[in-house]
């Protein structure tokens, strides 16, 4: 009991010191949030443990122990969730008009991050360095990790999920000019840029004065005009199963040029484009499709492949007022050949003709070429004569959960740019993911690691007071000898 006694003075002094701001560094942010215990330490001072609501510095290394997690709030609005077990240096944070600047390290563990006004006002005036590569931040969501042993495999498996079942990337923008959006399965729209990734269910639209070119996994490529959109339905390239590949497009305004790639040339009848007129089955070839006038709004309701009661008594009754003249579908081949399939029968039409269908109603035609207005496509160059850059289908995964020690960036919204010791840049969309290994070689994943897409650390948006109430009452607060200790660099 004595001896206790005696301890305190000795003990209070130095939690005392712990706890004390360094006052010659500039301030950087402060503490949103801590469930366990969090130190800072600027070089050549003495450590403190740090709370809700104290200032951080420029300067200032953070730890977070191996059972809790840290908010962090930067000057300029930045959120980020420290993970457990993570080293993070704040080098710079900056938020003087014109001259702003944030630079970050992470030297072990992980973050999740919302950016604020400095990425938004100077792109790559963001950035995060690491080891093995350096993050730069455009205004985005995202997520940061360095995976040292097997830790991020286990936490994969442990998901009880596999990457198969997971979004993949099927297509890359590979060529745009002007704007360009996707719109999910979910109704959620995103812009796109060259090399941003395209899935299964999305409806691409160019704006005015833009197109953009579309590169799929089987080498398949699609120009899109301006003003055009057109929706992958779906598509399946499995070189390892011809018989299970698959590849369905919705036409559904404007103007489209067409290469077929694999899934064409291993399984024929499987490829085929849905119009707003006709179904185009394909037979390994070239072709444009322009929509003149209303075509792709006067029938686009109506599927004439659907042999519903339903459908056939809509379409009699309004085929009067859909049927317009003056509107129409043009489809010129220039490789190889199409089949236009519509209601009663079908038309071939081979290298170097055109074919004309008015509506749903009405059966294909040859005629002597597309209009004059529509030749040029408005300027959009044949897909077969862009140049596809290597990288853009160079992801790897695993699907039986392994991740192996490296840097893992994920992105949740916005654009980040993912720079290895290499060299090698990889820019990184929503939905994307790269993967920097030991050696600093960059590479693009095929899906978001199954640790990240389902980490159970909160988000910083996430931790309102109602949710720091909910880990309080939980009891998650780390009661080991790491919570009495200072944690000294």
């Amino acid at each position: 009991m004595d001896n206790k006694r005696y301890l305190i003075p000795l003990i209070l002094p130095a939690l005392l010191l712990c706890s004390q701001p360094a006052s010659a560094a500039v301030e950087a942010g402060e503490v949103g949030f801590t469930r366990g215990v969090l130190t800072g330490q600027i070089d050549g001072q003495p450590p403190r443990i740090l709370g809700k609501g104290l200032a951080l510095h420029n300067g200032e290394t953070l730890n977070t122990g191996a059972s809790g997690f840290a908010v962090i709030k930067l000057k300029d609005g930045s959120r980020m969730t420290l993970r457990p077990n993570t080293t993070f240096k704040i080098e710079e944070v900056n938020t003087d008009e014109g001259s702003e600047n944030a630079l970050l390290g992470l030297i072990r563990g992980g973050f999740r991050a919302i950016t604020g006004f400095i990425s938004k006002r100077r792109p790559n005036s963001f950035r995060v360095n690491t080891s093995v590569a350096t993050i730069g931040i455009r205004g985005t969501e995202f997520d940061a990790r360095l995976c040292e042993g097997e830790e991020c495999s286990k936490e994969n498996k442990a998901t009880g999920k596999t990457a198969r079942n997971e979004s993949r990337v099927i297509g890359r923008i590979a060529l745009l000019r002007g704007k360009a959006s996707a719109i999910d399965g979910q109704a959620n729209s995103r812009p796109l840029a060259t090399g941003a990734a395209v899935y299964e269910r999305d409806e691409l639209q160019t704006g005015i004065r833009s197109f953009a070119v579309v590169a799929f996994n089987d080498d398949s490529r699609v120009t899109m005009s301006a003003s055009t959109a057109f929706k992958v339905e779906e598509h399946s390239y499995k070189p390892e199963v011809p018989d299970e590949n698959n590849a369905f497009l919705s036409f559904i305004r404007g103007g489209l040029r067409l290469i077929t790639g694999a899934i064409g040339k291993l399984n024929r009848p499987s490829y085929r484009v849905g119009t707003p007129t006709a179904t185009i089955g394909i037979r390994g070839t070239g072709f444009d499709l322009a929509c003149d006038g209303d075509c792709g709004e006067n029938t686009a309701l109506f599927n004439p492949n659907r042999d519903s009661l339903a459908s056939r008594l809509m379409n009699y009754f309004l085929k009067p007022v859909y049927a317009q003249a003056g509107s129409g579908m043009y489809a010129q081949v220039w490789n190889g050949e199409i089949e236009i399939q519509y209601q009663g029968g079908k038309l071939l039409v081979q290298t170097g003709l055109t074919a004309y269908v008015k509506d749903a109603f009405s059966p294909p035609i040859l005629v002597a070429g597309m209009p004059a207005h529509l030749q040029n496509m408005g300027g959009a160059p044949r897909p077969d004569n862009v140049k596809i850059k290597q990288d853009l289908f160079g992801g790897a995964g695993d699907e039986g959960g392994e991740a192996p020690p490296g840097l893992y960036v994920s992105v949740r919204d916005g654009d980040v740019t993912v720079q290895g010791a290499d060299g090698q840049r990889v820019d990184l969309g929503r939905g994307e993911a790269a993967k920097v290994n030991l050696a600093g070689i960059t590479q693009r994943l095929n899906f978001v690691p199954l640790f990240q897409k389902f980490d159970k650390v909160p988000l910083p948006e996430k931790m309102s007071q109602k949710m720091e109430n909910k880990v309080k009452l939980l009891g998650e607060a780390l009661n080991d000898k790491e919570s009495f200790e200072c944690q000294l660099q």
